[in-house]
């Protein structure tokens, strides 16, 4: 039953972990050794009994992938499609999962199949920095998904779908990805006392989707997520946005060497925290955005609240605009509080939209923000131009 399964999160895992030229019939060997090296940077091995050309394309057999002291995973054949060869890598068409189904303990998973497009190999000959380290893949679409028990639906999911731009040195790289069609029966949760709560929320069924669009330069390290939405239905609608800079293809290269030393055992996880922490002072906080968007879903709390104590919508809303004040206190930043007393205030009596904005007037270090956070957390909003607004 779990070899399908197996077989697609080994196809997954092994794309994850790879890193644009002029191509070439590719060598199918110099193309295995590839893979085996590039997984040797992440702290996992990977060994192929074979790999034969087939046409355009390379056939991989007997394959073993260990990632770090984890259980190996063993696949007995993989298909990369349309392989070409440069100078310093291989290109990689497009790798498929197949569709499968399969029960177990009476639930049964249907999988729609997958496929990644675009993948990029270094040759250990590259010197580009972003080829060596990074997971640079052209598309990746996944489903749909779904999970049954009899004739009842338990999840479902219509698909994901990944896109990114090629990569140019010296240019930002653009990705998008959007999860559709996810529907979720709340009837069925394992704990009753979910169950029960979703139930009265009015929560039988939650639906929804996911959608990502950001965009990351190597050469000067600015990463920015525009949009990060997550939207439930009839509840509401989560939208993160972020700004930071120095994430550079060197810094890049520091973690994946530090999570390979981890991976590996060279490195405990003390140590690893110790490393990490230095590689943050390189980091700036340029801005971000936390936006909430109600549909629903804060009235719904409100009145579970009140049903749990025999009150009334009203009576909640009153005890928790009283509480918010003493809450916001503790920060000892008093023009802080009163903007956000205010926000919750308009909010709660007409629950439309909550926004937390952080604007800094100019970068902000790491450092800085780690000593105020440890030292003088009360100033970390003024540090940060953080704003809330409500029903804007």
């Amino acid at each position: 039953m779990t070899r399908p399964l197996l077989k697609t999160v080994s196809v997954l895992a092994l794309v994850s972990l790879f890193p644009g030229m002029a191509w070439a019939e590719a060598d199918a060997q110099g193309l295995a050794d590839a893979l085996k090296h590039q997984f040797s940077k992440n702290g996992a091995t990977l060994t192929i009994g074979s790999a034969t050309a087939d046409g355009d394309d390379v056939v991989l057999s007997d394959i073993t992938m260990k990632p770090g002291e984890a259980e190996p995973a063993k696949l007995e054949e993989l298909r990369l499609q349309d392989v070409s060869e440069s100078d310093n890598g291989y290109r990689i068409g497009k790798i498929e999962a197949p569709e499968f189904s399969m029960t177990k303990e009476g639930k049964t998973l249907d999988f729609g199949g997958a496929a990644v497009t675009g993948i990029q190999v270094p040759k250990e000959s590259e010197t580009d920095p972003v080829r060596n380290i990074s997971v640079l893949v052209e598309g990746m679409t996944v489903g749909p998904v779904s999970v049954s028990e009899g004739d009842a639906v338990l999840f479902k999911m219509d698909g994901i779908v990944y896109t990114s731009s090629p990569y140019e040195p010296g240019q930002a790289i653009d990705s998008e990805m959007e999860m559709t069609g996810v529907e979720a029966d709340m009837t069925k949760l394992p704990d009753p006392k979910a169950r029960a709560v979703m139930q009265q929320l009015g929560y039988d069924m939650l639906s929804g989707g996911m959608s990502m669009k950001g965009s990351w330069n190597p050469s000067d390290g600015q990463m920015t997520i525009s949009e990060w939405i997550l939207d439930v239905t009839d509840a509401a609608a989560l939208n993160l946005s972020i700004d930071l800079s120095g994430l550079t293809s060197e810094f890049m290269q520091q973690v994946q060497e530090i999570a390979a030393k981890q991976e590996s055992g060279e490195m405990n996880e003390q140590a690893m925290g110790f490393a990490m922490m230095g590689l943050m002072q390189q980091l700036s906080f340029n801005g971000a955005e936390i936006a909430l968007q109600d549909a629903s879903l804060t009235g719904r709390v409100l009145d579970f609240v009140a049903a749990q104590q025999g009150a009334k919508r009203q009576d909640i809303v009153n005890m928790a605009k009283g509480m918010t004040p003493l809450l916001l206190a503790q920060l000892q930043n008093p023009g802080f509080a009163k903007m956000v007393s205010e926000a919750v205030n308009t909010y709660l009596d007409d629950p439309q939209s909550l926004t937390v904005t952080a604007a800094p007037d100019a970068p902000v270090p790491a450092p800085q923000i780690m000593g105020a956070a440890m030292g003088a957390p009360q100033t970390i909003p003024d540090i940060l131009g953080v704003t809330v607004t409500a029903n804007e």
